[in-house]
């Protein structure tokens, strides 16, 4: 491929290109290129193809261009690109001129005399047929496209076209219609404007179009009849399971193309897999979760900015659910950190963080990423300040259990963040939140990393280096598993935003980029945190397996050696190979030292051949009972009065 004359327009805008060669110009495909591109605030490229750089190759080009600039003279759009290419792979270079110029929509003929393969360019692709077999054209070339009729009994790329041709209206007039089988019987209309309706609600179409339903034996046959009234272009999208990129189109448009009198235009979607895969599952939960209506998602997108938005009421909640969750970590009262969850509203902002990154809304991002960072930094800091008061004493449970997260945190966020989306986009569902604030759990691991880290900062300062060590690893967990809150409540609560309709226009690519890099990101993001959580799920599990092995050596040799009965088992400490042991153990009668001492060889013994550790160190704590046993059987007791 090389440009001959003029460029490729850069930077992110929506973009329409209209391919062209020598002899195949026509006003129908130079207008809809222009009306879509006005419509969408967009640029339009019209590239004039080539074979070779032939003196008069260039000068069919240059006649082409020039009949163009004619017709676009009166057209409201500004940034037009006409370029000539020459070209000698034209399904390769056509290719590159997208990736280059970053195209939304490719609009070519399908009356030119070669055939050509479209499957290699990865935007949306529009063929049209706009002259009969013969070569006539099937309209007058006036430049107007007062009624355009779309049909939309063709899957996502029917709802596609309709959702590319909707900013036309209401300057265009536009009918979406559904041709319904006549073998349903008295149903057959209700069930056609279900599945109408289901594909305008995609699409967001609202009032803007007309719907109209027909009954017909074949689709085929209803499309043809309907098209033969005042239809300026008959907009149809390509069969999934076949080529819209050949002249043969297969099935529906195939037909269609052949036998209307009207000029067609065959759309098909982009080809990126993961574009196709995100489309279909979206075009498939519709039928699941419908979306909701254009109104509905203005008003939960305002309660959710509202909720995000750091007020002075925020940080005085944040400051209070930090103190009550400290004290309630402190003190072992799971009650107490209960309702620190119920009074905490950091989840709005978390919330708020999916929604931004679904609409690629960077101000709002900005906003709710900003209120997390300062509630998060303030909770911490309180965690600290209670922390002081609990120098010297041992960590309680309540703590501990925020400082090695694992792989269920990770799908408790999952579900949560599901859970918290869905709840306040349906108002029936929003008594759910309470309970979504308590499995959600943020403010209690900030509280915990506050606590742990002061403990450690202390320990450092005071030179028990062994002890901040510790203390510091606590934090890091703790923190852990803020973050995978964090992580997989909003991307979850991304998800079901995304099905209930909130997204970009197509016209907004400034934020469709937004939108892609913030979903990478997010979903790399995950992805890290569910590696490193199924390192620590491992880990945790290979150390509880160690201890339970631990115990039942421990509790083998003690009532094989000792003939009492093991209560409790406490490891000291456990490090290079070096094993430290508190056993608390019963007894119904003295254990003498020496019994001891052959316990712990025992025990050595067995730590060694079972690679657990090199060297025992042993502590006992005995408790003596006494066995008592009845000899003579209780006399019994009669009922019977005398």
């Amino acid at each position: 491929m090389e440009i001959l004359e003029g460029q490729l327009p850069e930077g992110i805008e929506w973009r329409v290109l209209v391919a062209l060669e020598p002899g195949s110009v026509s006003h129908l495909i130079l207008q809809i290129g222009l009306e879509l591109a006005t419509a969408n605030h967009g640029e339009l490229v019209i590239a004039a193809l080539i074979r070779d750089k032939a003196p008069s190759s260039v000068a069919a080009a240059h006649i082409l261009l020039a009949e163009i600039d004619v017709q676009t003279t009166d057209s409201n759009i500004q940034s037009i690109y006409p370029v000539v290419i020459a070209s000698r792979n034209y399904e390769t270079d056509l290719a590159s001129v997208v990736k280059e110029a970053n195209i939304d929509l490719v609009l070519v003929h399908a009356n030119q005399q070669a055939t050509r393969d479209y499957r290699k360019i990865p935007c949306a692709v529009g063929i049209l047929r706009a002259t009969s077999s013969t070569g006539e054209m099937l309209r007058p070339d006036d430049k107007v496209l007062d009624q355009i009729l779309v049909s939309t009994s063709g899957g996502p790329n029917s709802a596609y076209a309709l959702g590319l041709l909707l900013p036309l209206a209401p300057k265009t007039n536009l009918t979406a219609f559904y041709v319904s089988a006549a073998q349903l019987g008295e149903n057959e209309e209700a069930l056609g404007y279900a599945r109408l309706n289901q594909v305008v609600d995609f699409v967001d179409a609202g009032q803007r179009i007309n719907k109209k339903v027909v009954i017909a034996d074949e689709v085929t046959d209803g499309i043809i009849e309907e098209a033969s009234l005042d239809y300026d272009l008959v907009v149809i999208g390509a069969s999934e399971e076949s080529h819209l990129d050949r002249i043969i189109f297969g099935n529906i448009p195939a037909v269609v193309i052949e036998r209307c009198q009207k000029p067609v235009l065959v759309l098909r979607r982009g080809r990126g897999r993961l574009t196709n895969a995100v489309s279909s599952l979206d075009w498939r939960m519709q039928s699941l979760i419908p979306r909701k209506s254009l109104s509905e998602r203005a008003t939960i997108y305002t309660r959710i900015r509202r909720g995000a938005r750091p007020e002075t009421s925020f940080f005085v909640l944040i400051g209070l659910s930090a103190m009550i969750a400290s004290l309630g970590l402190i003190v072992n009262s799971p009650a107490v950190v209960i309702g620190a969850m119920l009074v905490a509203p950091l989840m709005s902002p978390i919330i708020g963080t999916g929604l931004a990154l679904v609409l690629g809304d960077t101000r709002f991002l900005r906003l709710a990423l900003g209120a997390v960072n300062r509630g998060l930094l303030l909770a911490i800091a309180i965690g600290m300040l209670a922390g002081l008061t609990t120098l010297g004493r041992p960590f309680s449970n309540e703590i501990l259990a925020r400082t090695q997260p694992n792989l269920y945190d990770l799908g408790i966020a999952l579900f949560s963040g599901l859970a918290a989306a869905y709840a306040l986009s349906f108002s029936s569902a929003a008594g759910a939140l309470p309970g979504v604030a308590i499995a959600a759990a943020l403010v209690p691991p900030l509280a915990t990393v506050g606590i742990t880290f002061s403990a450690g900062l202390v320990a450092l300062l005071t030179g028990r280096m062994g002890d901040a060590g510790e203390f510091m690893t606590d934090s890091l967990g703790a923190l852990l598993l803020f973050t995978t809150n964090f992580i997989a409540i909003s991307t979850a609560a991304a998800f079901v935003f995304f099905i209930l309709g909130f997204r970009p226009t197509p016209s907004q690519k400034a934020r469709i980029e937004v939108q892609r890099r913030s979903a990478r990101i997010a979903l790399g993001l995950l992805v890290l945190v569910s590696v490193i959580l199924g390192v620590t799920s491992y880990l945790l599990a290979r150390d509880n397996n160690l201890q339970r092995h631990i115990y039942t050596i421990s509790e083998q040799q003690v009532n094989e050696v000792l003939g009492a009965e093991l209560d409790d088992l406490e490891i000291v400490e456990f490090r290079d190979n070096d094993l430290e042991l508190r056993l608390t153990v019963s007894s119904p009668r003295p254990i003498p030292n020496s019994q001891v001492i052959v316990l712990q060889e025992n025990m050595a013994e067995a730590f060694a051949s079972e690679g657990i550790a090199s060297t025992l160190g042993l502590t006992i704590a005995v408790f003596e009972f006494t066995e008592l046993a009845p000899i003579v059987l209780p006399t019994p007791i009669s009922l019977t009065p005398p």
